[in-house]
């Protein structure tokens, strides 16, 4: 009987020179990826980080401003606007030819418009489980 050889035969030289030449080109290949990954990740944290200063400077000029706005809004402008939306939605409630108006707008629920939400409950102690009797 013909017997199987083992030992693996070995590739000739040429074959062999060939592959470590294309593994040589493609560590070289993945190198040069890593590289441009690298250059590209730090552009992009760098533009990240101009624009965060940028913000970060523009909200600080901008804040003085801002805050300026929302007091006035609070203090007068806000309620100001709540009881005029109140007072038209008791207007529509009591004129029927208003109504279209109202539901375009949605100010059927405006009763309750910018009321503030009722401070939460304590939350109640469940008294403690009797024990059961004991059986006999």
């Amino acid at each position: 009987m013909d017997e199987i050889p083992t030992t693996p035969t070995p590739a000739p030289q040429s074959e062999l020179s060939e592959l470590q030449a294309e593994c040589l080109w493609l560590r070289r290949q993945i190198q040069t990826i890593l590289i441009l990954a690298i250059i590209v990740s730090g552009t992009l944290c760098l533009y990240l980080w101009r624009q965060v200063r940028y913000t970060r400077s523009d909200l600080n000029n901008i804040r003085p401003q801002a805050q300026q706005i929302i007091a006035e809004y609070t203090q007068a402008s806000g309620p100001n606007m709540d009881e005029f939306v109140r007072s038209v939605a008791t207007y529509g409630r009591t004129h029927a030819d208003f109504a279209p108006i109202m539901a375009k707008y949605r100010l059927e629920s405006a009763t309750n418009f910018a009321t503030p939400p009722p401070p939460p409950r304590p939350a109640a102690v469940p008294a403690p489980a009797a024990a059961p009797a004991p059986k006999k």
